[in-house]
C-alpha cells in the first residue's frame, strides 16, 4: 500500500500530498503515514528520515511494549491497538521529528474513525505539532478499547441469563475460562498503555500546552473506566466460578453423605450374613426351622432402627 502524506500549509490548511514531491518546502507539519508498508517503503525510515537502527527494528519486526523513547533530534512512540479477532497487540509506532509525523503500522488508522476530521478541526485554529496529531492518535487507540470492553462486560452481565439453569453440565465453567481467557488478553493491552499514558500525563517536555494536558486527562480518563469495567468483570467471573465450585462440593458432600450412611446401614447385616455364612457344624441356628425368616426379621428392623436413629439426628 503506498505511503500516505499529509500536511499543513502556511495558510494552516490540511491537505493530501500524492508524493514527497509535491509537499510545500513553507509546510508547517508533515505527516507520512506507512500503512502495512513493502520492504522497500520500510527501508525509507533509514535511508530518508534517518532514524536509529534499533528504534527500525523494533518498528518492522517486532511489537514492542507501549513506550516513549526520546532521541536527540526526535521521540519514538509505541501505541498498542487490539487485533479484533484474537485480541493480541498490534503496534501503531510515530517518529516525531521537528515538524515531520511518521506513523508505521499494519492496519489502516481510518478504522478507528474520522481522524483526518479531527486533525483538520484543529489544524484550522492553529499549527499542528507532532506531538498534537500523536495525542489524537493515542485518543482514537484508547477509545477504540470501548468496544471491546463492551463486550466483555455484555458477555458478563448477560451470564447469568444463559446458565440460569445450567448446574451440573459443563458448558457454565467452559464460558467462565473463555470469558477470562479474553479478559487475560485485553489486559495484556490495556495495562501497558495505561502505564504509557501515565507516563506522558507525567512527561512534561512531551506534554507541553495546557490543551495536550487537558487532552491526556481525557484520554487517561477513559483508560481509567475502561480498567474498572474490566477488573469487575473479573472479579465477577470469578465470583461465577467460585459459586460453582462451592455448589459443586455442596453437592458431593450430599452424596458421599448419603453413601455413607447406606454403607453404615449395611455394615451390621454384612457383620450377620458373614457370620452365618461359615457354616460350622455346631452353630445350632443352622437346624433350627425358623432361623432363616428370623434372622431376615432381625435385619430388617436393625436397618429400620438405624434410619429412624440418622432421620432423628436429621443426617439426611
Amino acid at each position: 500500500m503506498p505511503i500516505t502524506i499529509h500536511y499543513q500549509t502556511n495558510a494552516k490548511e490540511w491537505k493530501r500530498a500524492e508524493n514527497d514531491t509535491a509537499v510545500p518546502n513553507d509546510a508547517r507539519f508533515i505527516w507520512y503515514d506507512f500503512v502495512n508498508a513493502s520492504a522497500e517503503e520500510s527501508k525509507l525510515l533509514a535511508s530518508q528520515f534517518h532514524f536509529d537502527p534499533l528504534a527500525i527494528e523494533d518498528t518492522v519486526k517486532t511489537v514492542s511494549r507501549p513506550k516513549l523513547k526520546k532521541y536527540p533530534e526526535y521521540q519514538f512512540l509505541v501505541c498498542h491497538l487490539i487485533h479484533p479477532k484474537d485480541y493480541r497487540a498490534q503496534a501503531v509506532n510515530l517518529f516525531m521529528k521537528g515538524r515531520i509525523l511518521v506513523t508505521y503500522h499494519q492496519d489502516n488508522l481510518r478504522k478507528l474513525g474520522d481522524m483526518e476530521a479531527a486533525i483538520q478541526k484543529r489544524s484550522s485554529s492553529q499549527t499542528i505539532t507532532p506531538e498534537d496529531v500523536a495525542f489524537i492518535i493515542l485518543d482514537f487507540i484508547v477509545d477504540s478499547y470501548f468496544e471491546y470492553v463492551d463486550h466483555i462486560e455484555d458477555e458478563v452481565f448477560s451470564f447469568e441469563d444463559r446458565h440460569v439453569s445450567d448446574t451440573t453440565g459443563n458448558k457454565l465453567m467452559e464460558d467462565v475460562f473463555q470469558i477470562r481467557s479474553l479478559i487475560i488478553k485485553l489486559k495484556r493491552v490495556t495495562m501497558p498503555m495505561q502505564e504509557l499514558i501515565q507516563h506522558l500525563k507525567e512527561d512534561t517536555s512531551f506534554t507541553k500546552t495546557k490543551k495536550q494536558k487537558i487532552y491526556i486527562h481525557h484520554i487517561e480518563d477513559h483508560i481509567i473506566k475502561q480498567m474498572h469495567t474490566i477488573k469487575s468483570a473479573e472479579e465477577m467471573t470469578g465470583d461465577i466460578r467460585d459459586n460453582y465450585d462451592s455448589f459443586n462440593s455442596y453437592r458431593l458432600n450430599n452424596i458421599m453423605k448419603i453413601l455413607t450412611l447406606v454403607s453404615v446401614i449395611f455394615l451390621p447385616l454384612s457383620l450377620i450374613t458373614g457370620i452365618y455364612g461359615m457354616n460350622f457344624w455346631n452353630m445350632p441356628e443352622l437346624e433350627w426351622s425358623y432361623g432363616y425368616f428370623t434372622v431376615l426379621a432381625v435385619m430388617l428392623l436393625m436397618s429400620i432402627g438405624l434410619i429412624v436413629y440418622f432421620k432423628m439426628k436429621k443426617w439426611f
